[in-house]
């Protein structure tokens, strides 16, 4: 029964973790994000990658100017 348990919870977790593991080395909540992966599995990485990507240009942006 646990071995089940762990097999279900682990993917379900893989995500979130993810998410907030990469919104923590970039300055963001890590627990905020992992609400949101949570809530948003699959969503919430694309999400993440996105406010990363725009965050990396506006910075190239401001030390280009």
């Amino acid at each position: 029964m646990l071995e089940a348990l762990v097999v279900i919870l682990t993917p379900l977790f893989f995500m979130p973790l993810m998410t907030a593991f990469m919104a923590y080395n970039h300055g963001r909540s890590f627990w905020r994000w992992f609400g949101i992966g949570c809530g948003l599995p699959y969503v919430s990485l694309f999400v993440i990658m996105f406010v990363v990507h725009r965050d990396k240009k506006k910075l190239a942006g401001a030390l280009a100017a």
